[in-house]
């Protein structure tokens, strides 16, 4: 590339430009036949690559200065066409594109023949990757030839190169303005497809559009994909149903951050009275270390990647459409507005907007919080017999701030002021009992319902569940705060469940928040297994399960007896961790070795739920 250098380079990448967008062919196995998705998934597709290949020119001229040759290009662009090539195949295996499980299922020793790929498998492997090594001397030298005699790729290149990088530029605005134009207008044609190419930067704009543009992010959603166009295959069968003639009310209590250890006689005494009449679940996990995830494995009772299918196709959890279809009058009471996350378009996407209050007059968290308590009372007051309820309250005052009025202050030393940069085991304890104190609070507002349904004769029709969506952690493993990692202080969770007619325990078994869906669709009378359309079980199966699954934006974890193993669904994440009882990260291979059987197992529910 000494004579010419330039253009002979620029047509090497334009040569493998050319090659890139063939074998990514391959995604449009998973496009639907509908106009806008097609129209979309090409642009997407055209800007995608052209802006890893706008990375790869910075990459490629560094190369070029430093006066490295065909035994440098060749080898590197070649091993770039082969990850492209594997990313394919994985996505369609897993419906993930690269990333530590999958390669750590790929280059372990028995992870192949774990999925049923064997010797075969392996050689074609290395017949692909001496092909496109085969390819890369010939597109070199091919650039090199054309550039000197003014020919082919390189005499197209002189000449076109403006009116080509115009129309690339296009393709690149083109993309984002229609994945920001569908985000906001939910086009889920659109919507549908931002993990479909590796490395899509979707362009969102929901804070600018509502405040600039006048955009309402809260508005009741309408639209609903075809069965035709959706990628996903949920549920996996037909429900059928068979309504009790006394169908139970349904009251989800949640509380921000509420960790596992919180459900104590003195901080929150309220519901240890009230887990006296119920069942507890006392090592139970949440689907996810943060409020979406969490919340998203309660009513979906699903892996937390299925998120943003689910978002991206604005479709409900069944359950949901099941309560609906059986007449229940569904309401939700909310501190936070239920748009980000957005709940308004994946959990309660099919609630009428008039069940939905989550935008409290009050100012404040602990303003707010009271004020939706005194909804929800005010609303079973006056609710007339004969239509039963499904009612999610979700507190927020713990959470963040952690916020409580006067006349909380149980635990002390609390407040006062915090610096984040000195903040350590040390000094942490003032900011944990402030903690504790909001936890107080909200059992006190937790409180005011349980008594309103014991004077009413209210527990007598209705199912009654409290939880925290994930929980916090106060630097026992070294850090404070939530989405951070999968300590027991963040996943892990109180969970207690009160049944009319059953009689209270406790349950020492190993339970999920992914068991809650399966648990309150069996009692509407749903017959069908909870694999047709859930990742979890009825909590009271006392059936072995070899591991619990949480998630979180761009890692997962897989948790067996006190160990867990992290697993990045992003390569730029790193590589698989394991963490023992203490969190400290155990170093080697060989103790990843025992995971690999359940790693698969992981990988296939992961994927269960794709067409």
């Amino acid at each position: 590339m000494k004579k010419n250098g330039f253009i002979s380079l620029a047509s090497f990448l334009g040569l493998n430009f050319l090659l890139s967008l063939v074998i990514g062919l391959g995604y449009f196995m998973f496009v639907g036949s509908h106009p806008a998705e097609i129209a979309f998934s090409v642009a997407a597709y055209l800007s995608n690559t052209f802006m890893i290949y706008a990375v790869l020119l910075m990459v490629s001229l560094v190369l070029y200065f430093a006066r490295v040759g065909l035994a440098v290009f060749a080898p590197f662009m070649a091993l770039i066409q082969l990850t492209l090539v594997l990313d394919v195949v994985i996505y369609k295996v897993f419906r993930f594109h690269i990333n530590s499980m999958v390669i750590n299922l790929i280059f372990t020793p028995g992870g192949l023949q774990s999925l049923g790929q064997g010797f075969g498998v392996q050689a074609l492997f290395f017949c692909i990757a001496a092909a496109l090594l085969g390819a890369e001397i010939w597109f070199y030298r091919l650039a090199a030839r054309s550039a000197a005699r003014n020919t082919g790729i390189a005499a197209v290149l002189r000449r076109r190169w403006k009116p080509l990088l115009a129309a690339l530029l296009f393709m690149v605005v083109l993309d984002k303005g229609l994945f920001a134009w569908g985000t906001l207008y939910d086009k889920v044609y659109i919507t549908g497809n931002s993990k479909l190419f590796p490395l899509y930067q979707p362009l969102k704009i929901r804070t600018f559009a509502s405040k600039y543009l006048g955009v309402k992010l809260d508005e009741e959603v309408n639209v609903h994909i075809s069965k035709e166009y959706s990628k996903l295959d949920y549920p996996k069968r037909a429900l059928e149903t068979a309504p009790p003639k006394k169908p139970l009310n349904i009251l989800i209590i949640v509380v921000d951050s509420f960790r596992y250890d919180m459900l104590d006689k003195e901080i929150t005494p309220n519901l240890w009275a009230f887990s006296k009449k119920a069942t507890v679940f006392s090592d139970n996990y949440s689907g996810g270390n943060c409020t979406r995830f969490g919340i998203f494995s309660v009513l979906y009772g699903m892996y937390g990647n299925y998120w943003f299918s689910m978002l991206g196709e604005r479709r409900g959890p069944v359950l949901m459409d099941v309560l609906r279809e059986q007449g229940y009058d569904l309401r939700l009471f909310a501190s936070a507005e239920l748009s980000f996350p957005e709940f308004n378009k994946t959990c309660f996407v099919n609630v009428p907007r008039e069940g939905i209050y989550d935008q409290p007059k009050s100012e404040g968290q602990v303003g707010k919080d009271i004020e939706i308590t005194e909804k929800f009372l005010d609303f079973a007051k006056k609710r007339k017999g004969g239509k039963p309820y499904f009612a999610f309250i979700f507190y927020d005052a713990s959470h963040g701030s952690y916020s409580y009025p006067a006349g909380f202050e149980k635990f002390k030393p609390a407040g006062g002021a915090v610096n984040y940069l000195t903040l350590n085991k040390e000094t942490i304890l003032p900011l944990f009992n402030k903690y504790k104190n909001s936890i107080f609070f909200e059992d006190s507002l937790a409180g005011d319902i349980f008594k309103f349904l014991e004077r009413g004769g209210g527990l007598k029709d209705t199912a009654v569940l409290v939880m925290g969506d994930h929980g916090e952690a106060f630097f026992e493993k070294g850090y404070h705060g939530h989405n951070r990692a999968y300590s027991a202080e963040e996943v892990r969770v109180p969970l207690v469940v009160y049944l009319p007619g059953r009689a209270p325990g406790t349950v020492k078994a190993v339970t999920s928040h992914m068991d809650i869906a399966p648990t309150l669709m069996k009692l509407v009378g749903v017959k069908n297994a909870p694999a047709d359309y859930s990742s979890g079980k009825y909590l009271f199966d006392r059936s072995d399960r070899p591991f619990v699954a949480s998630f979180s934006w761009d890692t997962s974890a897989l948790i067996k007896d006190d160990y867990t193993l992290v697993m990045p669904l992003e390569v730029y994440k790193g590589g698989l961790k394991l963490h023992g009882p203490d969190y400290k990260e155990i170093p080697g291979n060989k103790a990843l070795a025992p995971y690999m059987p359940y790693l698969v197992d992981f990988q296939q529910e992961a994927k269960r739920f794709y067409k």
